[in-house]
């Protein structure tokens, strides 16, 4: 101790140079510890960021070209015009299967399965159904109907409400010029619930009219998209002669009857089967969020299992709950809408059939999900009240012969998921480029992901340079300081050692003052260091956020506008359902890491002094106190 306390006085003695090695060495340690703390939170950012941030691209054919479209509206007497998207030829998924590309899942485009609704309630009994026949009828005189005309009800084949009266009034509203009608013929006819309306020539009471509506017809598709040929003209009326339900036309038409008792129009039991509900949009902006059980894993991905997720008003109608069973009976598939935006499919084959289950299976209910207030502003991105989740593996069997539409690539419909990061888009771009594909239009979403990661990074590079600029200067000053309080020590050694003092005592003689002083400021730095790293990061939670329910980050790219960007379509405002928290960052430094910092400064300084004393101890006491 004797050894110890005359280390110390004697810097007492220097205090000014004492000082300054305490003083530098706590600042380049401070500098050293701050730049550490944020480099290493910086990387826990960017590692909680993969988790919680997912970039998808969502892929659409473009059409070649708008066209004009004119309706009749018989109630006007005019031509209303709507802008119709005409398309080329079918671009295949097949296209986004590219070397390079990095999916982590997809490419994709799913298809919404329509499933038989078997003993399943779909809505509430206050809700009603859109009222839809298929009847014999005659007109109680001969007319056109271009206007309301009043037309005998003789036999209803099919209807979702009871016809309890009779006459009711028909008019084939969007028709300019509709075909005579005959007081003594019969016809069939598919009507429609239609508009009230005040006719002029009627008086000014309000009509009720029925509408056509579509007659059997087909929109089968094969497995490559192409239309299949068929006899079905889809006309809404026939006449009625001796025989007609023997024949093709007639058995259609009755095919179409049971096609409609199987499935109302309006109660649709919708199944979409996908390898990754980030694909869907719904699900990716948490529009849809879980609110019993749990997703879909990566083993239901990939081994197919038959689990499924249903709607919290679904499984309430029905009393359903986690864990129970869903007997589901898949019929055909509709790979041109999602059913949000609506089934636009013939519901009879190419040859007039009705189409038979290719699918069928018990599946078990693993998550039931809810949907958030709001809309994203595109009912196909939308989901339909009853609509089930079901891994796209646990589908054995083939659903070619059973495709009702096929149609082009729509965003709700196609998407895939890559790594997240600008490089990983920009890499994506360039190899898309390299396809040559027209018409083929991708946006890429990824929750603001990439403005997150360039702060980030330009913060983990700062802190970086700070880190190095710190272990530097730390490594000068123990270097500088070690040298002036120990090298410059040769003859304070020699003497000692002349008076007697071993070895030991001499090096314990030199070190105790150095490792005094570097433990301070070590300690004074890493306090230090860690208190501004804290007061950094804590910024963060200042930093702008980002509404991921439709993704700040944006970007859009095809090959006709190749590297713009799209519009950013959030507002800016954070919300629950917004993906990630309203502020995504850690801010909470490690205080391991100041200390972990500080520590090996600690240890560099004792280690360098230990070197130098053991060069002084090298050399003989009388060589010593002979050099200058």
């Amino acid at each position: 101790m004797r050894i110890i306390r005359s280390s110390l006085s004697r810097l007492w003695r220097t205090p000014v140079k004492t000082a300054f090695f305490f003083l530098l060495l706590a600042f380049t340690v401070a500098l050293v510890c701050a730049g550490g703390s944020l480099w290493k939170l910086c990387g826990d950012n960017l590692e909680r960021f993969e988790t919680i941030f997912t970039t998808i691209g969502t892929v659409e054919q473009t059409p070649e070209r708008m066209e004009q479209e004119s309706v009749w509206y018989a109630d006007e007497e005019n031509y209303r015009y709507f802008n119709r998207s005409v398309y080329g030829e079918t671009v295949s998924v097949d296209v986004l299967d590219f070397e390079g590309a990095g999916y982590l899942s997809g490419p994709e485009q799913r298809a919404c399965y329509e499933a038989l609704p078997l003993e399943y309630k779909l809505k509430e009994d206050r809700e009603g159904y859109w009222q839809h026949m298929v009847i014999e009828a005659s007109p109680l005189e001969d007319c056109v109907p271009a206007g309301p005309v009043k037309i005998e009800v003789k036999r209803v084949l099919f209807s979702v409400y009871p016809v309890n009266t009779s006459p009711i009034y028909l008019c084939d509203h969007n028709t300019e010029h509709p075909q005579k009608l005959y007081a003594d013929k019969t016809y069939l006819m598919a009507l429609g619930s239609g508009w009230a309306h005040e006719w002029k020539e009627k008086g000014s009471a309000a009509i009720f009219e029925y509408v056509p509506i579509q007659g059997p017809y087909s929109t089968q598709a094969d497995g490559n998209g192409n239309r299949l040929p068929t006899d079905l003209a889809g006309d809404w009326i026939v006449e009625l002669t001796p025989g007609f339900y023997e024949t093709k036309e007639g058995q259609s038409w009755l095919k179409l009857c049971e096609e409609y008792e199987r499935h109302d129009l309006s109660n649709s039991f919708p199944v979409t089967a996908t390898e990754d509900l980030n694909l869907i949009m719904a699900f990716y902006t948490k529009q849809a969020y879980l609110a019993e059980g749990a997703l879909f894993s990566e083993e239901d991905y990939r081994q197919g299992n038959r689990v499924c997720l249903v709607s919290g008003r679904f499984a309430r109608r029905n009393k359903l709950k986690v864990g129970d069973s869903l007997h589901l009976a898949l019929r055909y598939a509709n790979y041109a809408a999602s059913p949000g935006r609506g089934g636009a499919e013939g519901y009879l084959n190419a040859a007039g059939e009705i189409y038979q289950i290719f699918e069928e299976g018990d599946y078990t209910i693993k998550g039931i999900y809810d949907v958030g207030v709001g809309t994203d502003g595109d009912l196909g991105y939308t989901l339909e009240r009853n609509e089930v989740f079901i891994p796209k593996a646990s589908i054995k069997n083939s659903d070619e012969n059973n495709i009702a539409l096929h149609g082009p690539m729509k965003g709700y419909t196609t998407a895939f998921r890559i790594p997240n990061g600008s490089e990983s888009i920009e890499n994506y771009k360039k190899l898309w480029e390299a396809q040559g594909v027209d018409n083929v239009e991708i946006t890429f979403y990824d929750g603001g992901y990439t403005k997150l990661e360039g702060g980030l990074q330009n913060m983990k590079e700062m802190s970086l340079i700070l880190l190095m600029t710190g272990a530097i200067s730390a490594g000068c000053i123990v270097i500088f300081f070690c040298y002036l309080f120990i090298g410059k020590e040769k003859r304070r050694t020699a003497i000692e050692r002349s008076l007697g003092m071993t070895k030991g005592a001499c090096a314990r003689s030199l070190l105790a003052g150095i490792v005094a002083i570097a433990l301070s400021g070590c300690i004074a730095g890493a306090f230090t260091g860690q208190y501004f790293a804290g007061t950094a990061a804590a910024r963060m939670a200042f930093a702008e956020t980002f509404d991921t329910r439709f993704s700040n980050g944006e970007i859009q790219f095809s090959r006709e506008h190749s590297g713009e960007e799209g519009a950013e379509t959030g507002d800016g405002e954070s919300t629950e359902t917004g993906g990630a928290a309203a502020n995504p960052y850690l801010t909470e430094t490690d205080w391991r890491m100041s200390a972990a910092c500080g520590g090996l400064v600690f240890l560099l300084t004792v280690g360098t002094a230990l070197l130098g004393i053991y060069r002084n101890l090298q050399e003989e006491p009388l060589s010593l106190l002979s050099s200058d």
